[in-house]
Parts: C-alpha cells; structure tokens; sequence
C-alpha cells in the first residue's frame, strides 16, 4: 500500500490505522492462526480460529455500579454498544461496553463529558487483575458523530483492541472530547486534553471493573500516539493516583506547527490536507474571537466546508462527496490571507503539542523517515525536548517507512518486556 497513491489521508487516517493495527495483530494474535490483510478500506478482520473460543461462554466478568464523585473518571454511565456487538471482538469471551465518564479540558481546565469503549476479558484473571492497556485511536474526524465508540467496527479499531484482548489485556479507548458524547468542541491536535481524557478512560476502567489491574500501559497510533505519548506526560501531575508502567507512542502527531508555515508556502501535502481544515474548524469553534476561518479558505472551499469536515465513516458510510472534495483542493485554497493569520496559527499549534510533561515511565517511539503525513523533522523536535527534559525514550527510526507503512512488530515485545520487569536504557544520547 503506498499513500502517495491516496487521494487524501482521509482514506489513509484509516487505512495508516488499520495497516499499522494489522501488523500489531500479527504480533499479539498467537492465540489465533494467522492474520488477514485488508485490501480497501473495509474493516480488517481477525482470521477464524474456533480452537481459540471455548464452545460455551466463560464465567461473566462483572462490573460495579458507577458512582458519580463529581472528580475526573467518575463513569456516569455504562451501556451496550449503540450499534450492537463490535465486529471483531469475540462478544462471548468479553464484556464490551460503551462508557460515559467525567474528564478536563486541556485548554480551560473546564469540567467535560466523554464516551469511550471498555473491553474486559472474561474467565479468571491473573493475579493483580487484567493488565489494562489505554488505546488511543487515529484521528476520526472532529464532529459529535465521529466517536469511534458510535459504530459497529469502532471505525477500524476493534481489531487490534481484540488482539489486545486475547493476550489477556483490559482495553479502554477514549473517543476524545467533543467525539460521541457531549456539546463541548473537539480540540483537534491540542495533546494536554488527549492526555487528560486517556487518564481519565484509565480512571473509569478501574472505578468499575474489579477485575481489571490498577496498573496500565498507555499505547496509541498517530493522532492517538499523541494521545498516548501525552497521557505519559501528564500521570505524574493529573493522574498521579494511577500507576503508569509504559507508553508506546507508534507514528505520533507531535508538533504540527509545520502545518501554518507549509499552507503559507503552498507545500502542504495531499495526506496534510485534511488535517488543516480539521485544525482550522476546531480553531474556529475554540477561539471564534482569533480565528476565522475566511482567514484561511478560499470562497471556493467556503461552499465545500461542510462535506470537507465530515468524519470517517464506517464501511456502509459514502465516502464519494469528500474525497471528491478532498481531491481537487489546490494550495490556493488552504493559504492564509495574511502573514498574521500565519502567525496565529503557527502559534496555536505549537501551543497545543508535545510534550506536555514529562513522565516517570520508559516511553518507545516509533516513527519513519518517509512519513508524507509527519514529517520525521517535527517528531525529531519533540524528541529533542522530551530528551532535554530527561525523559526515559527508546527511540525507533524506521529509514524508509511510511505513515501506514512503519513496521511496528517491535513494539509489543518491548511493552511486554516492561511490563515483566525490563527497565529499558534511553537511548536519547545516542538516537537515530
């Protein structure tokens, strides 16, 4: 699969997830006999093992009652899928649940509403509880109908979340403010609130499922890499309650600043096209008095905004108008009208990217040298400093890997070596 073939990253957000997903899966599924490849862009699924499913369902897992404490990760709700069982995930050997809970927006430090999804192994867990992994997805878009949580396949997600959870781990995965639940706008790309509301899904995780560990790894993939890797450092100050052991940040969205500055320059790529108008949207619902969009968007563009922001689809969903859309942007279209809307962007984005703290756990760091979506440059910043701050990073420079293309077999071996006691060695002296 080459991305430079992609008409835009809004086939290839999902299909960077689902190929980076796949490869995860080939590592985590030994309880299954193989791993499938999608070819388009239907969900990927697990290949059928029944050896691997007992013929009756295992004893049930049981959650508590949620509590509302008024405090972040308190779960007001829990319920089925609004769409029914999730595709992949083996529905009898699990409790699959959508969950409500309280969290805190990294912008104003205001009280918000967030939905996510939590899947708990049944059976008997191991001593201490299911180990419990926070999954960040990829970015699905920035409207209240793009919650992952919303739909049947978990718009590509529930296959490495099934994986996960035939190893034997707990996953909770956060749809992101703004996304599935809620009036509150979702901040595209600001990290400190991924950060916060991927604790808080943690949080909640616990609160309600006894079985699960208090212990957890914090993992995700591009926007949800962001995620993950702000998640890290944010747990010594917002969520020192929880014992974080490690975090795996694969391709992670880092420090889009670059996105300002190339839109200036008419360079943007055809996968960062997406990604500005998502940027440039939330900005202006954030900060309608410093952010206008008309600023920003040709009167062309203007007529096609709304079909140009609409959110990933699940696999009945018609992606035809927007990637029509997508595909005759110009850089004309996207360019700031003035040197001081350059600025002001630039500035916000810096303002909303890593790191955001610095965490006490061994962080892993995947990215590639020819990634059209993340420049390597713009991860390379982030590293730079989180290095300065004296994080513990194990830094993976894949030469010649892309966006969907990083070959990420590395990264469960590494995580599970944390998690059996190895105490990885920083290679910030020495990095790629």
């Amino acid at each position: 699969m080459s991305p430079a073939a992609l008409v835009s990253t809004f086939i290839t957000r999902r299909r960077a997830t689902s190929a980076l997903a796949v490869g995860l899966v080939c590592v985590l599924a030994i309880a299954v006999s193989g791993c499938a490849r999608s070819t388009d862009d239907t969900p990927l699924t697990l290949s059928p093992a029944a050896a691997a499913y007992p013929a009756s369902p295992l004893p049930s897992a049981s959650l508590t009652t949620p509590r509302d404490t008024g405090k972040p990760g308190a779960v007001l709700a829990v319920e089925d899928p609004p769409r029914g069982p999730i595709k992949a995930i083996n529905n009898r050997d699990a409790v699959v649940k959508r969950i409500v809970y309280r969290s805190t927006s990294g912008i104003d430090n205001s009280a918000t509403e967030v939905s996510g999804i939590l899947v708990v192994p049944k059976g008997t867990p191991p001593a201490g509880g299911w180990p419990l992994v926070a999954f960040g997805h990829g970015n699905s878009g920035i409207e209240s109908t793009c919650g992952p949580s919303e739909y049947a396949n978990l718009l590509g997600n529930d296959t490495i979340i099934e994986a996960f959870r035939l190893n034997g781990y707990a996953v909770v995965m956060s749809d992101y403010q703004g996304l599935g639940y809620g009036k509150e706008v979702h901040p595209f790309l600001n990290a400190k609130t991924y950060g916060n509301n991927q604790i808080d899904a943690v949080r909640a995780a616990q609160a309600i499922a006894p079985d699960v560990s208090n212990h957890w790894v914090s993992f995700g993939v591009s926007l949800g890499g962001m995620a993950a890797w702000a998640a890290g450092d944010r747990q010594p100050d917002y969520g020192s309650d929880t014992n974080l052991d490690a975090t795996v940040a694969l391709v992670p969205v880092g420090d889009m600043r670059g996105l300002a500055d190339r839109a200036a320059q008419g360079t943007l790529t055809r996968d960062q096209y997406p990604l500005l108008v998502y940027a440039l949207d939330s900005l202006a619902k954030t900060f309608p008095d410093r952010f206008n969009l008309d600023d920003y968007r040709s009167e062309r563009v203007k007529s096609e905004w709304d079909t140009l922001v609409q959110c990933v689809p699940d696999s009945t969903g018609d992606l035809t108008a927007t990637q029509r859309a997508l595909s005759e942007l110009t850089p004309q279209d996207l360019m700031p009208k003035s040197a001081a809307a350059t600025t002001a962007l630039r500035d916000q984005l810096a303002d909303y990217a890593l790191p955001v703290g610095r965490t006490n756990s061994p962080v892993l760091v995947m990215y590639g040298t020819d990634d059209p979506l993340i420049p390597p440059q713009w991860t390379e910043r982030v590293i730079g400093k989180s290095c300065e701050a004296g994080e513990n990073l194990t830094i993976v420079k894949r030469v010649g890997d892309t966006h969907a293309g990083l070959d990420s077999a590395q990264a469960i071996p590494w995580m599970k070596g944390v998690l059996n006691g190895d105490k990885p060695e920083s290679n910030c002296d020495n990095r790629p």
